[in-house]
Formats: C-alpha cells, structure tokens, sequence
C-alpha cells in the first residue's frame, strides 16, 4: 500500500511541475525518474523538491507569462507559440464550462471555442488559444450581442474577430480560411517504450486484455495532450494488468492484487467491467461526481479517504456513500446522513455484508438501509424507484445533527445538489435537453419539499450528464443511468418530443 501511495504521490507532484511549466523531459519514463530523485533527494519535501527542478531543468511559470494588458486591439495569434499543450487543451475546457452569463451569447461562444479548437488542432496555437481566450471572455459579459460594434467591448475581441462574430450571428459559424500546416506531432514518432511494451504482445490473461486496451489508451491520449503524470500512471497499470496472471473481475480486486491502480484506476476498470469502455474520467478519489460549491462534509471525505476493512464491502460502502452525500446535498438530511452512518459503521465492519439480515448485525443499520443494501447487492447500485411512493407525502428521517455532516443547507437558496448538475453542461451535447428535463423536474419537487423524488431525478439527471453515450432510448439510460422505472418512462416521453 505504501509503495502504491508513494507512485501516486510522485505522479501528484510531475502534474504539479507540469503546471509550473518546467522544462520536463519528453519520455515520461524520464519525466517521472526526476520527479522521483528530486523528491527523494529533499527527503519529500514537494517545495524544496520544485525549486531544485527549477535550477536543474529550467522553465517555470514565472519565466513564461505574457501579458495582454497592452493589446487593447486583441486578434494578436502570434503570441501563445509556447503555451505546453496541456495548458492549451485546459483553457479549452474552461471556456466551455459553466455556460454564457447570457444565454443568447451562447452559440458564439460555442463558435468560437470550436474553431479556436480545431485551429489548434491544425497548429496554428497563437490564433486556436486566442479564440479560445475570445470565448471565455464572451461567456463572461453579461449583455447580449448583436453586433460586431458590441463585441468590440470584450477583452481580447478586435476587429478580426468582431467580424467573425457577425459571421456567427450570419451564418451560425465562422467561416476558416486558415491553410493547414505541415506540424510534427511528437507524440506519433516517439511513442515510449512503455507503449511498445504493452501493444507488442497480448495480455498474459485474455480476460485482461479489454482493460489493457482501454487503459492504454486512455494514457496515450493524455500523453498527446501533455497530461505526463496521467499518461504515465495509466500507462503502468496497463502494464501491471498485461503482465498479471490473476484474471480481474473488479476494480477493488485489481487494486488488491496488481500494482500501479489505486482507487481512479479501479473506477475506471469498474466502468470496463459495466459499458465495456471508460465512460468518464474521476475529479476526485472514489467519486465521479462533479462537485462545485464546497467541500464534502467531513463523514464523506473520511468515507472516501479511507477504504472499507473488509475489500467486499466496498462497493456497498461506496454506493451508500454517494447516495447520503446526494440526499445530503440536496437537502434531504435525514435520509443523508442515516446512510452515511451506516456506511461508516460498515467500513470499519470485520463482517463482509452478504445479505440485508447480515447488514442489520452492523449498528447504525435499520430497516431503510437495510432495504438500501439489498438494493445495492441485487443490482449493483443505490438508485431505483423505491426511495418514494406516488401520492404518499414523505418525511424526513429525524436524526442528530452533528458537525461531521456539514453545515445544513439554507433555505432560499439552490441546493448544492441543483448546483452540482446545473454548473456542468452535459459530456455529450445531444444529451442536454434529457439532463435539463430531468433536473428542472427534480428542482420543482425539492421547492414543493417532495424531497426523495427530488433527488432521485437529480441524481439521474447527474448520471446522464457525465456518461459518455448518446441516449436514444429509456432503456439505455436505465443501463448507462443506473435509475428506476419511473425515471426511465420520463425520460422516453422526454425523448419522444425531441
């Protein structure tokens, strides 16, 4: 376990370099072997450790800022030649999220995020991180634009580009008339050995070789994108996983056996097992949830810092964690914070939980939870329609509040759970109006306190906000979804408008 935190730790720190924009070596083999010997060299000390990689290798961030501040006519493209690749593809991401302040300003912002991408694409950097930082700044005005004349009162939009803003308003697009460029793509010629050693031979156990595959490329991917720390991670327990002679049959069984996978790997291989592809990436340890306003209550982030005793128990554990901390967020305390605990007492349990009887031994286990849990083993996850009945007014569970759940939401405001899904456009755009059905529904039942109905929407329309599949029909979204019947039915007769 140590040596599997201490490989995660040095990958923690390369990502950090990487923001520091040190001049790190390309092979990430490389890149990772001075991480190392830098940290081991100033006993741990990640500080110390930056500063001694500063003198050695060169670079930093300071070395490398530019200022816009005297542009006041934007359209400058030849500045942000030097930009690493990973800066430009983050300031891509952030220009698509969260949406425009006024929604009509959308679609130009959309315009010019996918044309500052392709450019970028193409090689043509300073023009693609431009248009990239044009959009941004047009997501953030708070007037509506309907004209060039308009858009020249945004940073980084001049003449050139208050142009193509009529081209949108025209047209809906900007028309390119850039020529394409004959750019090395590194990452095509010089593939790492790890890469070689991986795609050379089949995994030593054919039931391995779909992770293989997935992981692989997963960290291909994030090498060409200049992620070397991801990359390089993924990569290795990709090796791990070719080179083991255990046949893997679950995330937390892989995390136990082979080296390299720590709790995003074996998420991920989860996600394998399940939809046969990695569907969507992790924010933090153990959870795929986007989370936007605050920081977990501290019984969840003990719940995620901390694994279950017991490796059977885990996936309960985990399922009845993101259920209360769901519930909790969006206001339903009592059913929060009941599952919460119970899943706390479970972690520490020396029983492994085979049956809900067996779960009822456990303290903090009740008939509720009870039922949860045998949800949780019969279908492998804590959504469904149980959690409310239609026409039954429900009440919240009556339980002590304490300072490890979290300060309770005020009223008047949004819940963190309704933030949680309206800050985050969908992964896939065509699964936007399902997402945004799903939620406005599930808001008006929290405003009208039909609280477990509430979340039960909300946690769906979460689920289909981050999958990476098109939804066409009610029975994919209850696989890829992982929600009830009723949900599914609403979301075929949301499905039969479009």
């Amino acid at each position: 376990m140590k040596y599997h935190q201490s490989t995660q730790r040095v990958s923690s720190f390369l990502e950090r370099c990487e923001k520091e924009q040190l001049a790190l070596p390309e092979n990430p083999y490389d890149a990772m072997k001075e991480a190392s010997e830098a940290l081991k060299s100033c006993g741990g000390k990640e500080k110390e450790a930056m500063e001694y990689l500063k003198k050695l290798l060169g670079g930093g961030s300071n070395g490398n800022k530019r200022s816009h501040d005297n542009d006041p006519q934007g359209d400058d493209y030849g500045e942000d030649e030097e930009m690493p690749h990973h800066k430009r593809i983050k300031l891509a991401e952030e220009a698509r999220d969260p949406p425009a302040r006024c929604p009509e300003n959308q679609k130009i912002v959309d315009a010019f995020i996918e044309y500052g991408s392709s450019q970028l694409e193409r090689g043509h950097t300073g023009k693609g991180v431009t248009h990239l930082r044009a959009a941004r700044e047009i997501r953030d005005y708070d007037k509506v634009i309907k004209s060039a004349y308009d858009a020249k009162a945004i940073g980084y939009v001049g003449d050139k580009m208050a142009s193509q803003v009529e081209q949108v308003l025209r047209d809906g697009k900007i028309h390119d008339d850039s020529p394409d460029l004959n750019v090395s793509k590194d990452y095509k010629h010089n593939e790492p050995n790890i890469v070689h050693d991986i795609r050379d031979k089949p995994a030593k156990c054919p039931e391995n070789q779909k992770f293989v595959d997935a992981l692989a490329d997963f960290g291909e991917h994030q090498l060409q994108y200049g992620n070397t720390g991801k990359g390089t991670s993924h990569l290795r327990a990709a090796k791990e996983l070719h080179n083991t002679d255990t046949v893997i049959t679950s995330g937390h069984q892989a995390a136990t056996v082979v080296g390299y996978i720590g709790d995003v790997i074996a998420d991920k291989i989860d996600q394998i097992l399940e939809h046969g592809k990695i569907v969507h990436d992790t924010d933090y340890s153990g959870s795929s949830s986007h989370r936007v306003r605050g920081d977990p209550a501290p019984i969840v982030q003990d719940l995620l810092d901390n694994p279950a005793k017991r490796p059977e128990n885990q996936k309960i554990v985990d399922a009845l964690r993101d259920y209360g901390d769901s519930h909790l967020r969006g206001g339903y305390r009592g059913r929060g914070i009941s599952h919460l605990r119970a899943a706390r007492e479970i972690r520490n349990s020396d029983l492994v939980i085979k049956s809900a009887a067996e779960a009822k031994q456990i303290g903090m286990v009740g008939d509720n939870v009870a039922n949860k849990i045998d949800q949780i083993l019969r279908q492998g996850h804590a959504d469904s329609d149980e959690d409310y009945v239609e026409g039954e007014e429900e009440e919240d569970e009556e339980v002590e509040e304490h300072e490890d759940y979290g300060k309770p939401h005020g009223g008047g405001k949004m819940p963190p759970l309704v933030l949680d899904v309206r800050s985050h456009p969908a992964s896939r755009p065509e699964n936007q109006k399902i997402v945004d059905a799903l939620a406005d529904y599930g808001q008006k039942c929290l405003e009208e306190k039909d609280t477990g109905r509430g979340v039960t929407y909300l946690r769906a329309a979460k689920q289909l906000s981050q999958s990476g599949e098109v939804i066409k029909s009610a029975t994919q979204a209850k696989k890829v979804g992982m929600i009830g019947n009723k949900v599914a039915q609403f979301i075929g007769e949301t499905l039969s408008k479009s």
